[in-house]
């Protein structure tokens, strides 16, 4: 009998830091729980004001539960889809989750990460919406 990854989940998360990218980032951490791996993706687009270590600190600081699971940072120069999709592939992921940050219409049109992801990728991709994101609004009514 083959062992499935269900107990130990490979997941893959596109990160860029907005708030869309750390509500998936948060889903993953779930995901993977004690006995999975994380891979943190944080691809860019070449240009001098790049700061990919500062972008994975950002993740750091503002999810103290990496430091209870086993993961890995990934940051990759080029296009966010393929390098998150290449990650995916190299790592047997069995899932990637990204976040969204809802351009509408006219940018779906055009193309976005997770749009392409679900053409490129060889696993499941799990897309967190921009609106999964409480306001500060939303969560003062809430409480």
């Amino acid at each position: 009998m083959t062992p499935t990854t269900d107990t130990h989940p490979i997941v893959v998360v596109g990160f860029d830091g907005s708030p869309a990218s750390h509500v998936a980032l948060s889903r993953a951490i779930q995901r993977v729980g004690a006995t999975g791996t994380l891979y943190l993706v944080h691809a860019w687009q070449e240009r001098p004001d790049a700061d990919p270590a500062g972008v994975i600190e950002q993740a750091e600081r503002a999810h103290p539960a990496l430091a209870g699971i086993r993961w890995d940072a990934e940051p990759i120069a080029g296009p966010a889809a393929t390098a998150i999709a290449d990650v995916a592939q190299v790592r047997g992921a069995d899932e990637i989750i990204v976040g969204t940050r809802g351009f509408g219409r006219v940018r779906a049109l055009l193309g976005s990460v997770a749009h392409e992801l679900i053409h490129l990728a060889a696993c499941p991709v799990t897309v967190i919406p921009e609106r999964m994101v409480e306001t500060p609004a939303e969560t003062a009514v809430a409480a």
